[in-house]
């Protein structure tokens, strides 16, 4: 990246607030894929698109719609063609070709979870709302379509058909935006980055492979809130971390709840009345609220900037944020979630669990683990954002 990405409005904005220190982010990220890689197998984005580029047909595909997308020049895609797949995938992730810049980079391409959305049986594949990351969604769909890890996953069929389409708005669907509840509900925003449309496609599909319930959280569209994992996620089966202003009726902020659920063969859709913790309740899934900044409004509008009110759970109760949000660090201890370096996690689990992951879950004791995050969160990105969980036992 160079400083002439960062203009909002140019056409070569790539949607960072700064540039990052590389050495930097990569070490924050190496925390984070440890603390992953204690209950999960952890697969490489860069990886399995290498791992993908040997297929023929796989990096066919690709060139000939990077070619297209990005208007290059046909000596530039007969490069690109020649390429073996670890530099193909170099040059389709940095932009360069033949040391030249033939596209912009992919520094997006860090926050995976927009790539894609599991949703009980379904995978949904992303399709970038910002042209910054429209190469993205095409990689990832070769990936899903030829790389043995997606082995056996039902690809969503809206998926399918916004691929044949050309990908264009507005089809943008991010996972970002897509939260599963339970078996029976899912959560989407209808934010900056998800169009209506698209979350109306959604939950018809949804309702099609056993849930019975979709919530549409109607969002501002502004950049601060992006995505619905920006304001709202779950931190335990019973309790969720949250950027207060989207609750309060007739704020600025606030997230209106649309309700579409299926009677005998329609789809009913719904407006209701409360805010979206509300909504839940009435679903039957009672939230415990942790608020992002403890409550101060300077400090949540700073720390949700910061990625405050985003989470991954390692289980239910175990999660990861950036330990930067220290407002938002003592609300998570008032509910019982004791804050720990990741190192000291490790400690943790060795002295007072033999190293057993599911005995420290099964125990009920609550941990947040805090990564630095000064970094990674220059792109405007938590955890939650660098992960996409394709299986979850």
């Amino acid at each position: 990246m160079r400083p002439g990405h960062l203009h909002e409005g140019s056409a070569d904005y790539l949607l960072f607030d700064d540039l990052v220190d590389v050495p930097s982010a990569r070490s924050e990220h190496d925390q984070l894929v440890r603390m992953l890689s204690l209950s999960a197998e952890v697969g490489y984005v860069d990886d399995l698109l290498v791992e993908t580029l040997h297929v023929p047909e796989a990096r066919d595909w690709v060139v000939g719609e990077v070619a297209r997308l990005e208007l290059l020049a046909p000596d530039t895609e007969r490069t690109l063609a020649g390429m073996d797949p670890a530099d193909l995938a170099l040059a389709l992730t940095t932009g360069r070709v033949d040391e030249r810049d033939a596209m912009n980079p992919l520094p997006n391409l860090l926050f995976a979870r927009d790539l894609a959305a599991m949703v009980g049986d379904v995978l949904v594949v992303g399709n970038a709302s910002k042209k910054a990351r429209r190469r993205e969604s095409l990689l990832m769909w070769a990936m899903v379509q030829h790389h043995d890890f997606f082995e056996g996953a039902t690809l969503s069929a809206l998926s399918r058909r916004v691929r044949e389409a050309g990908g264009s708005y507005p089809l943008t669907i991010e996972g970002g935006d897509v939260l599963v509840i339970s078996d029976k509900l899912a959560v989407v925003g209808a934010s900056e980055r998800t169009t209506w449309s698209m979350t109306i496609a959604l939950a018809q599909e949804l309702v099609q492979h056993g849930f019975e319930r979709v919530l549409v959280a109607e969002m501002p569209k502004q950049r601060s809130s992006m995505h619905l994992d920006t304001v709202f996620t779950l931190v335990d089966h019973d309790a969720c971390v949250v950027y207060g202003p989207i609750l309060e009726p007739g704020g600025p902020e606030e997230c209106t709840v649309i309700r579409l659920r299926k009677s005998g063969a329609e789809l009913v859709v719904e407006t209701l009345s409360g805010n979206l913790v509300e909504c839940l309740a009435d679903e039957g899934h009672r939230m415990d609220v942790i608020l992002c900044g403890n409550g101060d409004p300077l400090a949540a509008r700073r720390e949700q900037w910061t990625d405050g009110a985003n989470f991954v759970a390692l289980a239910p109760g175990v999660i990861i944020g950036y330990a930067r949000n220290t407002r938002t660090g003592a609300a998570l201890a008032s509910a019982n979630f004791r804050t720990v370096h990741p190192d000291d996690f490790i400690g943790v689990l060795r002295r007072e669990f033999g190293g057993d992951f599911d005995a420290l879950v099964d125990s009920g004791q609550r941990f947040v683990i805090g990564i630095p995050g000064s970094e990674l969160v220059r792109g405007r990105g938590g955890p939650r954002c660098l992960t996409c969980p394709i299986e979850r036992g």
